[in-house]
């Protein structure tokens, strides 16, 4: 029950980005969710309302709209830092910053797999559509890492 008081206060008080909750809430934010927002994908197997917050699922999501995307701080100020020029992200700095997501994924050998969903969430902060951020969601996932599994 704490995690939902806790997740409840954080959603009365907008206390996390707007944009959290949405990658919660909006279909067009699931790209492998066939049209289907994550909150939907949860209601259709049963679960709706409080029973949501109090689902182990769940629990990643809370992570989320607390800490914001799992990478390193240098990743996440180099992408905000980029999209405080305009104000967002184009689709022409997602292209420029693609390779650069990519690297990190090597480098600090993370798994592909979840490093693209948490560059995807990070794009979306950065105000970039939802169709740049599967650009970069996908770019990341087709990451092979030696000794990882992808």
């Amino acid at each position: 029950m704490p995690m939902v008081a806790l997740s409840e206060s954080l959603l009365k008080r907008r206390a996390t980005p707007e944009v959290r909750p949405s990658y919660f809430t909006d279909p067009e934010r699931n790209s492998g969710g066939r049209g289907k927002s994550r909150q939907q994908i949860f209601e259709n197997n049963g679960t709706a309302g409080a029973e949501i917050l109090a689902h182990p699922n769940f629990w990643r999501y809370l992570q989320y709209f607390i800490y914001g995307p799992n990478l390193p701080s240098s990743v996440v100020a180099k992408f905000k830092e980029t999209a405080s020029f305009s104000g967002y992200l184009t689709g022409g700095d997602v292209n420029d910053l693609t390779p650069q997501a990519r690297a990190v994924v090597r480098s600090a050998r993370l798994n592909p797999h979840e490093a693209a969903d948490e560059f995807h969430k990070l794009v979306l902060e950065c105000g970039a559509t939802p169709s740049s951020a599967e650009i970069i969601r996908n770019s990341v996932r087709s990451v092979r890492v030696m000794g990882n599994e992808t």
